[in-house]
């Protein structure tokens, strides 16, 4: 029964392609033909080696042969045998493939928590269950299959198909270490996504004898694991009094021990493990200094809202501790890690040169992934110091894998990485061991049709509102990308006031969306590409890459490449605003194109393309300046006492007003500065939807 529920891809997961291949070559000379059966066992015999299969499927078969793990000849045992009983089966009325799916369900759903906990071990269970929680979402873990089930995980990128039998028989199609983790893993997050209860693990704490634990190998995890615990403990405290000390004195009035004081904390922070918490306090202490060096970038009032985010954070680290949890988007980590995510099927979208605030210039290159439906990126960035690197060269350099001639061959083509490297936030890595392979011609009007186009500006908001609706949520920065499909495109004009490339584009409901680019030495050559586009000269149904992003005149989008559905088969379908040339018009085109500006300057003045600026609530925007000016000249002595007056006021007049969360400010024995903390968060958060709306 469980053969049965074999194909080709489970088969191909349970060894690898080339062994399938041989496998089925194999079988085109020779039988399958049974020496041995049993209730327990059937051995079979080919090509003069015996394959032994029991109640575990193929997955534990044993051969003869000198090969380790499954080799071709248990394959194609596997696959003679299929064959045997496929034809014995045809005779008979075959289970229906829901009841089939039905049963591997049902056995998933059983798997108690003690036999994982055996399984895995208790500390490899423990990794599971928080592994399963920090997963974002549905999109996390991916369930499928039609003769088999199939557990996808987006990262590390990797599958389990089950066709039933214990949790060995869970196939990766990934060879990783420790794949019993995984495959708890992969039951948990099945459970979890059927609405089951997951039982979470042992707590591990110093009231549990050590002398009970003596000789087992995770004493010493444990015993660092209350240390750690210990440690993080006093370090939230820590934290918490030194931002409420900020508060108290005024952000105007801090001197250079509350600077070295924010950096020991940072060092102390890292020590503990809370990356994300040390990368705020070494923000907050450049902050401090740039403040007492009164220098231009520094403003008391971002400082406010970095001091909110980050007693925010170490209240949910906080509440998160006494659930038993460390979920890694608040914990952190120490740096990103790049997982083994196989073979990729990748569609090249262009790419784009930047230069950060921190001085490093780099170029980009985005892809799309039509079987995640993920954007990927890959980036090759140095210091700015670094007079060799010319991120515009780089775009027709060699790499950055082997088989690419230059990341200027992959735009507007398929590419086929083997062994790629892939972090959490959808990253590629430019290891060189990863390989890539192109197809020999263009994709033309297929290319576009593995897309996944916006058409609708009310619809794309709503998604992206989604995904960063907490102010704590962990950054997803390829979630930013979009393929946008308006039904028309405006005339782009160039705002010399802001120094802003501005283009309309309107979808099917005729709501109009910006397109709008900087100008930089970086984006010089695109906006001059954009700018010599006129109003319908693109085709029906042209597409444009873009990432999104929120500003005071709402959502806008910053182009990287068009997309013409319609080219030929020998034309490339991508357009990299950043690098290409802008296609030479023939006589018929210029003449156009002179008609129409004569025409142009008869008509009226094109109004102005940008949209009056988001306004918040007038409640919200009273509230958070009373908050800012409080922080500025700080609360201590009677001060204090004022504030809670004041601030009692402004709570009923800012839930009359519709912001409700506000009145949850004030909690029984609550400081003023926790309470001007804690409104200030509430005031961002209420922001922070209102700009996604």
């Amino acid at each position: 029964m469980q053969l049965s529920r074999f194909d080709d891809e489970a088969f191909a997961a349970l060894a690898n392609r080339g062994l399938l291949r041989r496998a089925k070559k194999d079988l085109e000379k020779q039988h399958v033909n049974i020496i041995d059966e049993s209730p327990d066992a059937l051995t079979l015999g080919f090509d003069s080696f015996s394959i032994r299969f029991d109640i575990h499927g193929p997955a534990q078969a044993q051969c003869s042969c000198p090969a380790a793990g499954v080799c071709q000849h248990i394959l194609a045992a596997a696959i003679g045998l299929q064959q045997l009983t496929a034809s014995e089966a045809s005779n008979a009325s075959a289970a229906p493939v829901e009841d089939t799916l039905e049963q591997l369900h049902t056995a998933l759903m059983q798997v108690a928590s003690s036999e994982l906990s055996r399984y895995a071990g208790k500390s490899g269970y423990r990794w599971a269950w928080q592994f399963v929680h920090d997963l974002d979402g549905e999109e996390a873990v991916k369930i499928s299959g039609e003769r088999h089930l199939v557990i996808q995980f987006v990262h590390p990128r990797m599958s389990f198909r089950y066709m039933g039998g214990g949790l060995d028989s869970l196939i990766a199609d990934v060879d990783i270490s420790q794949i019993e983790k995984y495959r708890v893993a992969a039951v948990l997050a099945y459970q979890r996504s059927h609405g089951g209860n997951l039982v979470a693990p042992e707590p591990v704490g110093k009231d549990r004898s050590a002398a009970l634990d003596l000789g087992k190998d995770h004493v010493g995890a444990e015993l660092i694991g209350e240390a750690l615990r210990d440690s993080r403990t006093r370090l939230r405290e820590s934290v918490k009094q030194l931002i409420e000390e900020c508060i108290a004195l005024g952000l105007s009035h801090l001197s250079r021990g509350i600077c070295d004081r924010y950096a020991t904390l940072a060092v102390w922070a890292q020590g503990a493990e809370y990356y994300r918490l040390a990368l705020m306090l070494r923000r907050l202490a450049d902050h401090v200094k740039l403040l007492l060096e009164r220098a231009g970038a520094a403003d008391e009032h971002r400082l406010l809202d970095e001091l909110a985010l980050a007693f925010g954070l170490v209240n949910a680290l906080e509440a998160a501790q006494t659930k038993g949890m460390s979920p890694s988007y608040l914990v952190g980590q120490a740096r990103s890690r790049y997982e083994g995510g196989g073979t990729l099927e990748l569609l090249g979208l262009g790419a784009h040169t930047w230069r950060s605030a921190s001085g490093y210039v780099g170029l980009t290159m985005m892809f799309w992934s039509p079987q995640d439906q993920a954007f990927l990126s890959c980036t090759d960035a140095r210091p700015e110091q670094q007079r060799n690197f010319n991120p515009m060269a780089r775009y027709k350099a060699v790499g950055p894998w082997g088989g690419l001639g230059a990341p200027a061959q992959a735009t507007g083509r398929c590419v086929t990485l083997t062994g790629a490297q892939l972090n959490a936030a959808g990253r590629l890595s430019a290891a060189e061991s990863t390989s890539a392979s192109m197809k020999s011609s263009k994709l033309g009007a297929s290319f576009s049709e593995q897309l996944k186009p916006s058409k609708n500006w009310a619809e794309l908001m709503q998604a992206r509102s989604q995904a960063r609706r907490s102010l704590l949520g962990e950054p997803q920065p390829m979630k930013d990308w979009a393929v946008l499909q308006p039904t028309r495109y405006g005339a782009p004009q160039f705002d010399e006031a802001r120094q802003t490339l501005v283009w309309p584009l309107f979808d099917e409901n005729d709501q109009s969306l910006s397109v709008e680019l900087v100008y930089s030495e970086q984006t010089a050559h695109a906006i001059a590409r954009v700018e010599q586009i006129e109003r319908g000269q693109l085709p029906a149904g042209t597409m444009l890459v873009a990432r999104m992003r929120g500003s005071v005149n709402g959502l806008v989008a910053e182009p990287l490449s068009l997309i013409r559905p319609h080219a030929g088969a020998d034309e490339n379908p991508v357009d990299s605003l950043y690098f290409d040339a802008a296609p030479e018009p023939d006589r018929a085109t210029k003449w156009l194109d002179k008609l129409r500006r004569l025409t142009s300057r008869t008509e009226m003045a094109a109004p102005d393309l940008a949209k009056p600026a988001l306004i918040m609530p007038r409640a919200l925007r009273e509230f958070r300046h009373w908050v800012q000016r409080q922080a500025e000249r700080g609360v201590v002595d009677g001060a204090a006492q004022r504030a809670l007056d004041q601030l009692l006021t402004l709570q009923e007049s800012s839930s009359a007003a519709g912001l409700t969360a506000l009145r949850q400010v004030s909690l029984p024995n609550d400081s003023v500065t926790t309470q001007l903390l804690r409104a200030h968060y509430i005031c961002l958060q209420y922001e922070r939807l209102i700009e996604d709306v």
